[in-house]
């Protein structure tokens, strides 16, 4: 009765409600039905979530792009790879770099050499050009000779002879084979006639999710197996150089080249038994392997290893350390597969490749990179502070091997910015510790779990 009265009180009341209704929801004449209020009500709610969801990745791709240009406005200074005016302070050091005919690797040969070391290569065979005249049905040809003769000790292409103090000439190296492996170690080390001061890791792929011919994940052999089988089979000429009289450097070194932001992105895969260890290799499933992944894995298993590495010969005066160079201007990126990985629909992969590929139209391959990225010079100079800088001459045998260098955890000299107190620990980035919801225990069982995994590995490189 009550309602009633106050309609016949306020007999438009019903009318100004379905106005005031019909000004929410776009209609303000309070002529439309329900079904169409309704129907305009989904529209426009679509339409603000998709204007939401595109502005949060568009946000995504915007952040990154930001984050990159902070970081190279912030970045500090590098020192020089060459000092200025040249120099040969690197007169007697015999060293081996991986990856050492292209991208970074080159710079760093280059570099070394330049500064009087002797540096042996491994390099991928390159694919000669095979004569109009070869006879297919032989079963041999100039061909083959040909192949023979770039397999043996040569001048790097982009270091003429005589352009430097010191020597370099490279060999093959497969790090998705690990007979090349073994055959690479065995030259370079009959080139410096056993006696090695420095091993560098600077060879890297971004590819994952392939099978190599030893039946491996590809990521996880050539940035963590084969690594790993090459330390086994060079490390204890390294400790034999150390304990000699007078070590060039002080003491024998081993540098891993690692990427720290990847390292950071993965973690379930280096955790499941390191790499699902078996003698006979192991075939990564088709499905569910995300190239990213893998590759982010195989970084944080080569970070660990360098750590177990140095346990092993810290005390034989031999300082292991990975250095993170930051993302170069090179070849390395562009020839990763990771468009195959299970993201590769999400709607953040989506935009993100659409960005990618109009800022590659745009400004290069390498995209809006092209101009915060780091020159391959750079990366080098950070690789060789480490690897023969003479600030660590004094700091095998200190407990301080296995450390990680990144110009992001600050500048790597006191000339150029470091403030910390000890000069070998500028540039160190922070060790991983347990995480919030991680007891301590539990912690120190999963790192005594992983120097168990590492071990298995050494073991089976072995074989």
């Amino acid at each position: 009765m009550g309602k009633a009265k106050e309609l016949r009180k306020r007999p438009n009341a019903k009318k100004d409600a379905q106005k005031a209704v019909g000004k929410i929801f776009g209609d303000p004449t309070g002529k439309k039905t329900e079904a169409e209020l309704e129907e305009e009500f989904n529209k426009k709610v679509e339409l603000w979530c998709g204007r939401i969801i595109r502005g949060v990745f568009m946000s995504y791709s915007l952040f990154g792009a930001l984050a990159s240009a902070f970081e190279w406005a912030t970045r500090p200074d590098m020192p020089p790879l060459v000092p200025i005016g040249g120099g040969d302070d690197l007169a007697g050091v015999n060293a081996i770099v991986t990856g050492g005919c292209g991208g970074m690797g080159l710079e760093l040969t280059r570099g070394l050499a330049m500064r009087g070391a002797n540096v042996v290569a491994g390099c991928r065979a390159p694919k000669p050009p095979l004569p109009d005249d070869a006879d297919a049905d032989s079963g041999s040809s100039s061909g083959d000779a040909l192949l023979d003769s770039l397999l043996d000790p040569m001048t790097i292409e982009g270091i003429p002879e005589g352009s430097v103090r010191g020597s370099a000439v490279r060999h093959e190296l497969d790090l998705e084979d690990f007979s090349s492996v073994r055959t690479f170690a065995a030259k370079a080390l009959a080139e410096h006639e056993g006696k090695v001061d420095v091993l560098i890791h600077a060879a890297g792929s971004m590819r994952a999710c392939e099978n190599t011919t030893n039946g491996f994940e590809s990521a996880t052999q050539v940035n963590y197996l084969s690594p790993v089988l090459l330390n086994r089979l060079v490390a204890p000429r390294l400790a034999e150089r150390a304990g000699s009289t007078s070590p060039p450097l002080g003491n024998a070194r081993v540098v891993h080249v690692t990427c720290s932001s990847a390292a950071s992105m993965g973690g379930k895969g280096a955790d499941a038994d390191g790499v699902l260890l078996a003698s006979d290799g192991v075939k990564p499933r088709k499905k569910g392997c995300d190239p990213g992944s893998r590759y982010a894995d195989s970084k944080i298993l080569l970070e660990r290893h360098a750590r177990s590495l140095a346990r092993k010969f810290d005390k034989k005066n031999v300082l292991v350390a990975a250095v993170d160079p930051g993302d170069m201007l090179t070849d390395y990126v562009l020839k990763a597969n990771w468009r195959r990985g299970g993201m590769r629909y999400h709607p953040a992969a989506i935009v993100s490749w659409a960005v990618g590929k109009a800022s590659s139209a745009a400004f290069g391959p390498h995209g809006f990179g092209s101009f915060t990225k780091r020159q391959p010079e750079r990366g080098a100079a950070a690789v060789a502070h480490v690897a023969v800088g003479d600030v660590f001459r004094d700091v095998a045998g200190t407990g301080k091997g296995g450390r990680v260098f990144s110009d992001r955890a600050g500048a790597f000299t006191r000339a150029t910015g470091c403030t910390r107190e000890v000069e070998d620990e500028c540039g160190v980035v922070k060790p991983p510790g347990p995480k919030r919801s991680e007891d301590a225990r539990v912690h120190e069982a999963k790192a005594l779990k992983r120097v168990e995994t590492d071990s298995e590995v050494w073991k089976i490189t072995s074989k």
